[in-house]
């Protein structure tokens, strides 16, 4: 039954699945900046609302809001993230997201987040888009992503508003896996490939 917002010390270095399932908390805690990991940190705090604030140090983001889903914008988080698995997994009502320039994973990260509609811009060193966006059925733009992506599959799968999608600039010369990357894109009428090198 755990409510409100507690402080944490400035010497807190890891947070891992601390609230987890305190699904009466309504705010995030304060923390200081030498927090570096938030794996799983508000697993299912389904009361939890806005956008939480993480601190600049904070490398791991992985599952940190999963079944968060009264969230609606996405935390202002540091430019050292590198680690968003799961991130958002199954925030619904989730609108804004944004992401930073030194994710690597972002695997699930927004995962059946059904109220997203634009999709954040990815910087260059992502790697692994795997189910990124999958049933975000609201999703109507695609990501710009950098060239470093290897592994798209099931990258929109689900994605069933989706009418066109404009992947011409995608630089796709390092991916392996493009699997059911548009699976079950239902509305899907107009796709631009014509960056698209699978040599």
């Amino acid at each position: 039954n755990l409510t409100g917002s507690p402080v944490c010390g400035d010497k807190v270095t890891s947070m891992s699945t601390t609230y987890a399932n305190c699904y009466n908390l309504t705010g995030s805690p304060v923390c200081g900046d030498n927090v570096t990991n938030m794996l799983n940190t508000y697993h299912s705090c389904s009361g939890i609302t806005g956008s939480p604030v993480c601190g600049d140090n904070v490398t791991t983001m992985s599952g940190t809001y999963n079944g968060c889903y009264n969230i609606t914008g996405s935390p202002v988080c540091g430019n050292n993230v590198t680690n968003m698995y799961g991130t958002y997994y199954n925030c619904t009502n989730l609108q804004i997201a944004a992401c930073g320039d030194n994710v690597t994973d972002m695997s699930n990260a927004y995962y059946n987040c059904q109220n997203l509609t634009g999709s954040p811009a990815c910087g260059e060193n992502v790697t692994n888009m795997y189910k990124a966006y999958e049933n975000c059925r609201n999703l109507t733009g695609s990501p710009v992503c950098g060239n470093n992506v290897t592994n798209m599959s099931y990258m929109f799968c689900g994605c069933s508003k989706l009418t066109e999608l404009d992947l011409s600039a995608f630089d796709t010369s390092n991916v392996t896996n493009m699997s059911y990357m548009f699976a079950n894109c239902t509305s899907l009428t107009s796709l631009d490939l014509s960056s698209f090198d699978t040599s």
